[in-house]
């Protein structure tokens, strides 16, 4: 069963605290005043407002003055259409990252709740921690390094630490782990991005990676469903194909969201990748793609 957006909006909430208790957010925990606060809430908030809180928008984060049209901009959309979340990136010039400082994201993230009737979830792709998007924060290895080091308290305070850093720029929910087993040495996109080889030991180190980011008060996302691992093309340039047996994928690619889930990770990311095995397309099917002629 799905785990209602205000739900998580609460755990978010109640892993701050008071207001002096901000900087040290502590446990993620619902509790049945958590679950009274996103019911009362849900059940004030109109069709248009619910419809709202599904969207999530990209923000691209770097100093923005109040009258700056792009956080005009932000603004306003925030409060005509009831954003639920937005996440949290910087511009890119090519395959230069345009890295921001710690202080802008907080000061934006900030003023954007504060236009927001209902608390935004703020997002970020933080795969190697914040230093991926911001200078001046811990700077941390990609996660296969984390593989070769084969120890799951290293993940764990990986995950501790990354938890740490988001919160107290106000990062409430990080796109990680990568719960890919990288068996294809040919893949170009997920490659160092996953924990390892060899599934055993990703399950180990993406529970602990959980573990890890859920004490210190982060929500996560296990990706890239069902599986990226065993691909020879880079998703963002083309559609990549997994073309494993449905048995192949059972014992390697299925084990490591499966211990996620366990975990209770809180969100699951679809791949965009074409998955034959998962949904076989029968033979008389119009979908099946025709063979062509030497003439076409």
């Amino acid at each position: 069963m799905r785990t209602p957006w205000l739900v998580v909006l609460f755990l978010t909430l109640t892993a701050s605290g008071a207001s002096d208790q901000y900087q040290h957010p502590g446990p993620l925990h619902l509790d049945k005043e958590g679950e009274r606060w996103a019911q009362r809430t849900l059940k004030h908030l109109s069709l248009e407002q619910k419809v709202g809180q599904m969207f999530m928008v990209r923000v691209l984060t770097q100093f923005m003055n109040v009258e700056n049209p792009e956080y005009e901009k932000l603004h306003s959309e925030i409060q005509r259409f009831h954003l639920g979340g937005i996440l949290m990136t910087i511009p890119s010039d090519g395959q230069f990252l345009m890295k921001t400082e710690p202080y802008e994201t907080a000061m934006l993230a900030n003023s954007l709740q504060k236009a927001s009737e209902v608390p935004l979830i703020v997002a970020a792709d933080f795969e190697r921690g914040p230093s991926m998007r911001m200078n001046g924060v811990t700077a941390f290895p990609h996660a296969m390094a984390f593989g070769a080091a084969g120890k799951a308290d290293l993940a764990e305070q990986f995950g501790r630490i990354v938890a740490q850093e988001s919160r107290a720029i106000g990062v409430e929910w990080n796109f990680f782990p990568v719960a890919d087993v990288n068996s294809n040495p040919d893949n170009p996109i997920i490659n160092t991005r996953a924990f390892g080889e060899d599934p055993a030991q990703v399950s180990a180190l993406v529970d602990a990676y959980i573990q890890g980011a859920r004490h210190e008060g982060m929500l996560t996302t296990v990706k890239h469903f069902p599986g990226h691992g065993d691909t020879a093309t880079d998703s963002h340039l083309g559609l990549a194909a997994v073309n494993r047996t449905r048995e192949q994928m059972e014992q390697i690619d299925l084990a490591p969201f499966r211990a996620a889930i366990r975990s209770g990770v809180d969100s699951v990311m679809v791949a965009h990748v074409s998955v034959p095995a998962s949904n076989p397309i029968p033979r008389k099917s119009p979908l099946r793609r025709r063979r062509l002629s030497p003439a076409c």
